[in-house]
């Protein structure tokens, strides 16, 4: 299927072409564009990287009417809103006005922005709450709600902010929610704000994902060989551009510090939720522009991350949550590239790579150093 059949417009058509250099949809794409075109509420169950924020934006925009905050985008992070402001910007249409908005940097910037006359806004639920009761913006025109990545927005809390933003939206409105996971709140409140009037779209299965990416683990004896290991699995693997992930703050320093300290050829950045949101985007920046080409990472402090060309995620700790596997390696294969995922596993933690497994449904291979590979040989049992 191209786009032309899911009736997008050719000034739009061209945008994807030759700005984005997208000229077929996407799964999600194929099927809720129509949807929105027709009016639907939706209700989608699908993963970071299979290009659902195309999915909503492109109808969205098809149906505007340039008034002022026609469309509003709530998302748990500020990189996010970013990623999506970014998406509305390559479509190259002048005649929308988008904004993201969220904390961290000067409202009042945000504040002229919004007296100019903004069509769509893209915000973190905390600084919309704080501009609205400033009385800086209404929700009187609004035609279009979407909450993205919905189970994020519940993870990090947001869902009291979410229900009162909402109750004081009067307007007849479209209502969309994208989400990796649909637990029993997420799905009450898309019954509640849609009537109960909605289409269920499962394009969730992380296939899209977890089955395009190449995965394996090596086994450690004792935690005390971890960083050894490590490093020897750099060696061999080679990989060009790593999200190396960790499971807290704690470690993530101790190993940018080790990992700065060996002088290795990588160029080595730490996302923590302890910078400052200017330091947080100037590192985003520098290992989206290869600039930096190893980001150590928790899962809180990766929230939102949509870079593309990340060719290894390193699961330097296996994670504390099985699902969270799932989201990690999600950060490579992005729009049908295949990546790779390596998983350091003690043995002590072999049963936990084991539920990943049953989650994903997929065995997870093993690899072998050279010493490793020689006592394999040795005790074929090893």
């Amino acid at each position: 299927m191209n786009f032309e059949e899911l009736d997008i417009s050719v000034e739009r058509i061209n945008a994807l072409k030759n700005n984005m250099n997208i000229t077929s949809p996407t799964p999600v794409q194929e099927k809720a564009i129509p949807l929105i075109l027709k009016n639907h509420n939706i209700m989608a169950q699908a993963k970071t990287g299979t290009g659902k924020t195309l999915a909503y934006i492109i109808p969205i925009v098809e149906k505007l009417k340039f008034h002022n905050i026609e469309c509003l985008v709530l998302v748990p992070t500020r990189e996010l809103a970013k990623q999506v402001y970014e998406v509305i910007e390559d479509l190259r249409d002048n005649r929308i006005k988008s904004l993201p908005i969220y904390g961290g940097v000067s409202i009042n910037n945000q504040i002229r922005k919004l007296e100019q006359g903004i069509n769509i806004i893209i915000a973190t639920p905390g600084r919309l709450i704080d501009l609205y009761k400033r009385g800086k913006l209404n929700f009187n025109n609004i035609r279009f709600v979407v909450l993205d990545e919905g189970d994020r927005l519940w993870d990090m809390g947001f869902a009291p902010d979410i229900k009162y933003i909402l109750s004081f939206i009067k307007t007849k409105y479209q209502f969309m929610l994208f989400s990796a996971t649909l637990d029993y709140d997420i799905r009450e409140l898309v019954k509640k704000y849609t009537r109960n009037k909605f289409t269920f779209l499962n394009l969730s299965r992380d296939d899209l994902t977890v089955r395009s990416t190449r995965q394996y683990f090596y086994l450690i004896d004792l935690f005390e060989q971890k960083f050894n290991t490590f490093l020897q699995v750099l060696k061999k693997e080679n990989p060009k551009n790593v999200l190396l992930f960790v499971n807290t703050k704690k470690t993530a320093s101790w190993l940018f510090n080790k990992l700065t300290r060996k002088k290795t050829w990588y160029r080595i950045g730490l996302l923590s939720g302890d910078l400052s949101q200017f330091q947080r985007e100037k590192i985003l920046k520098e290992f989206k522009t290869h600039k930096i080409n190893m980001l150590i990472a928790t899962d809180v402090a990766a929230r939102g991350l949509d870079i593309e060309n990340i060719s290894h995620v390193i699961n330097y700790d296996l994670p504390k949550f099985s699902e969270n596997y799932v989201h990690r390696i999600g950060r490579t294969s992005r729009m049908s590239k295949k990546g790779t995922a390596i998983t350091l596993c003690l043995k002590d933690e072999y049963e936990y790579l084991c539920r990943i497994e049953g989650l994903i449904n997929k065995e997870i291979k093993r690899k072998y150093l050279k010493e490793q590979e020689q006592a394999r040989n040795t005790f074929p049992f090893y």
